[in-house]
């Protein structure tokens, strides 16, 4: 059992008693100090930001995309676009993050990076 308020309890404000077995792939971060999740984030989400900083569809659609299990199609009735629309922007993530989804270890990078961008996302990318 664990019991004090790491990033995941603090992301999901809870706190108390759980059991470790209970936090699945997230017990791999617990000791993970918060700005090495950071850099990690950073890494992979500011090159999808606007010039000015801000977010912007990228974002939202590389997080849709994996939310939905790479489907593109629920992905785009999800982001109400065209198929096509979201193709081009899945193209514009590859070239900004110069990495491939059909490449296995950049696809667990980018899976990783965004589970880690819900569960912690009081940290500031």
């Amino acid at each position: 059992m664990i019991h004090e308020k790491t990033p995941l309890l603090k992301s999901r404000n809870k706190s108390g008693l759980f059991f470790y077995e209970e936090i699945g792939v997230n017990r791999l971060f617990l000791q993970q100090p918060s700005d090495d999740i950071e850099r990690f984030l950073n890494e992979v989400f500011v090159p999808l930001q606007t010039e000015h900083g801000e977010h912007n569809d990228l974002e939202k659609t590389l997080l849709a995309y994996i939310k939905n299990n790479k489907s593109a199609s629920n992905t785009a009735k999800q982001l109400h676009i065209h198929i096509n629309t979201l193709y081009q922007r899945l193209k514009k993530i590859e070239k900004q993050l110069n990495l491939s989804f059909d490449n296995s270890e950049d696809a667990l990078k980018i899976q990783l990076a965004c589970h880690l961008r819900e569960t912690f996302f009081h940290l500031q990318i």
